[in-house]
């Protein structure tokens, strides 16, 4: 098991290098060969929002919650593939939203022992992070 945690530990890292690279490359070019970096930013935040709500749909699949995580994740989902289509500053609103409330189901199942606290550690970890290069993107949107 030691082994899977660790690699999952590196994979949502490396994850968040697009957060990072988009969130502050903004303030820098609103382009790279030819890509907005706005638009990249949201997408990959609409991207990784449906993956986490992806996680949760295994978590109601194969544990047993207090809440339905077909209908959480799904709506959610379906918010953050809103954000790209109303203008930058609510887009970013939404996402950020999304993130919040993904990870305060999360903070949910962790109290109650239905998620290990590794994985707690590294979402509010990168959550943390994909939240403020996100909240970038508003200073940016907002200049």
């Amino acid at each position: 098991m030691k082994d899977k945690t660790l690699v999952a530990r590196y994979l949502t890292y490396a994850g968040t290098v697009p957060f990072l690279f988009t969130g502050i490359g903004q303030f820098f070019a609103d382009e790279l060969f030819g890509l907005n970096l706005q638009h990249l930013a949201m997408t990959y935040g609409a991207v990784i929002v449906s993956f986490i709500a992806g996680i949760h749909w295994g978590v109601y699949l194969f544990k047993e919650t207090p809440m339905n995580l077909f209908i959480h994740s799904n709506v959610v989902a379906l918010l953050s593939w809103s954000a790209l289509l109303v203008p930058p500053f609510a887009g970013y609103f939404i996402l950020i939203s999304s993130f919040v409330y993904l990870i305060l189901i999360d903070l949910k199942l962790r109290k109650l022992e239905i998620i290990e606290s590794w994985f707690i550690q590294i979402r509010v970890q990168a959550t943390s992070l994909a939240i403020l290069t996100l909240l970038l993107g508003v200073i940016k949107v907002a200049m």
